[in-house]
């Protein structure tokens, strides 16, 4: 193994000396002999590179009996377009990767396949996997280390962090939680699944980052990031530490050879486990806001005045605590029960440590000033999704912006599955690179209000873009469930086309 030396200059008298070179041509054996020394310390033996890789074989052959193969057959449903290629609500997101289905195509299929991973969590047949991996499922199946195959049902399911509870009858052998929070970046972990049906695969990286979030509006996030290779088939097995504890439930990768890989923190899958299998859903506070966070962009459209940490209420549920105790879309949220919120995340965490029916403060600031709301927590309703997919572009407008508009009409909103009484202006294309892209606009997006002021139809939006406006247009998003703000400039940063 080469050893790195470092350089440097000494000014003695009038010559210059490299530190380096000093002990090794002038100083003599025993500095010689020292420097060598030194170098072993510092160098792996081979003796301790075998003990790694004996303790990642030791990993892989505990946990083995513990992680299982989970196949799921499916019927597609009418309006159900879960498994199709035009239909994937995460296309443009890391979530477009989530399990890949063997054998499926863009067409519509009648029956369909697909595979991912589990990992028992209790001697009593408890298996965590994904909600990806078993949603609308008719059949599930899980096959052993061992070949032995059962028959599984789904316990419970929670789509908002993506995990599920799937039950099989007997024994298994359980694999332990860790500690999440107790991680460091740079620590080895190791992931264990069936990748493309190849079971049982283990890859080993380190854990690269943690608090990943921002690739799914309206879902909870918090992410740990590793570069042990995860691919479809993955989905739902364990990341686990060099204990062979379970810190993570691999969920999604950035694309397929990026090395870029995502699982769900323990300190969020422990607990839905938990309430997965007591009581076969999950129980969560709720006041009824989107947020995001406040980008340097966001806060130059807001006002010199806005604060500099926070959370921008993007969307108000109606009939909501958050409704009823006055909250607006585009304040900021600044403290939640008398603590600073660095973000929307920090503002989703606090919520979730409260209990149902619990009372909070909130301060919120609005046109430069700071308000104080109280609020009493209601249960998180079950989860209910809207579907925004084109389905067709008549009438489309694009220009410097790079998008093609189309108003909202109660027909085609009924078309989209879409509250009939909703105005906007649908975005039907979106050119690449473009200012619109750059902004983060997709297809299906419906443009509900600019610079604070509500949108009716295509050509109002249309109009109102064109005008230049420092800063950019502050334009808010309704996407699927979510809603959430973007900066768009007409002028924009677009690469050259």
């Amino acid at each position: 193994m080469k050893t790195k030396h470092a350089f440097g200059t000494v000014l003695a008298g009038s010559s210059l000396f490299a530190c380096g070179w000093v002990g090794g041509m002038f100083s003599g054996a025993s500095t010689e002999k020292a420097a060598a020394d030194s170098s072993a310390q510092r160098a792996p033996t081979v003796p301790q590179a075998r003990e790694v890789g004996d303790a990642f074989v030791e990993v892989a052959d505990r946990l083995a009996p513990s992680v299982v193969q989970v196949t799921v057959q499916s019927h597609a449903r009418a309006g159900s377009r879960r498994l199709r290629g035009d239909g994937n609500p995460f296309e443009g997101t890391p979530f477009e990767h989530f399990f890949d289905p063997f054998g499926d195509s863009p067409h519509y299929q009648q029956s369909t396949t697909g595979m991912g991973s589990g990992v028992a969590i209790d001697d009593q047949g408890h298996i965590l996997t994904n909600n990806h991996v078993v949603e609308d499922a008719d059949d599930v199946r899980v096959k052993f280390v061992d070949g032995k195959e059962l028959g599984a049902k789904v316990v419970g399911t929670d789509p908002k962090t993506d995990l599920a509870v799937i039950k099989v009858a007997g024994k298994t052998r359980p694999a332990e939680f860790g500690d999440a929070d107790r991680l460091r970046v740079g620590e080895w972990v190791i992931a264990i699944g069936n990748p493309f049906g190849l079971d049982h695969s283990v890859t080993v990286g380190v854990l690269s980052a943690k608090g990943r979030y921002g690739f799914a509006p309206g879902k909870l996030e918090d992410f740990l990031q590793t570069d042990a290779s995860i691919n479809p088939g993955n989905s739902g097995g364990p990341l686990i530490n060099l204990s062979g504890k379970i810190i993570g439930i691999n969920t999604m990768i950035a694309g397929l050879g990026t090395g870029v890989g995502f699982a769900v923190s323990e300190a969020i899958a422990r607990p839905i486990a938990r309430q997965l299998i007591e009581h076969g859903k999950v129980t969560r506070a709720f006041i009824g806001i989107g947020m995001q966070s406040l980008s340097p962009d966001l806060r130059q459209a807001l006002g010199a005045n806005a604060p500099e940490k926070g959370a921008l209420v993007s969307q108000v549920q109606k009939d909501s605590p958050a409704a009823r105790a006055g909250i607006h879309v585009g304040d900021i949220v600044t403290r939640v029960a008398g603590k600073s919120t660095e973000d929307s995340r920090a503002v989703q965490h606090a919520v979730l440590d409260l209990k149902v029916g619990e009372e909070v403060h909130l301060t919120v600031w609005r046109a430069g000033k700071n308000l104080d709301l109280e609020l009493k927590t209601a249960e998180l309703p079950s989860e209910a999704s809207a579907d925004l997919r084109s389905s067709g572009t008549n009438h489309d407008r694009e220009g410097k912006l790079g998008l093609a508009l189309q108003t909202l009409t109660p027909e085609l909103a009924e078309r989209l599955d879409l509250d009939r009484s909703l105005k906007g202006a649908l975005v039907t294309a979106v050119r690449p690179q473009s200012p619109a892209a750059q902004a983060g606009l997709r297809n299906g997006d419906l443009i509900v209000e600019i610079d604070h002021g509500s949108v009716t139809n295509a050509d109002d939006a249309a109009s109102r873009l064109a005008a230049d406006r420092d800063g950019g247009h502050l334009v808010r998003l309704q996407r699927g469930d979510a809603s959430i703000f973007v900066v768009l400039s007409r002028t924009g940063k677009a690469a050259p086309q």
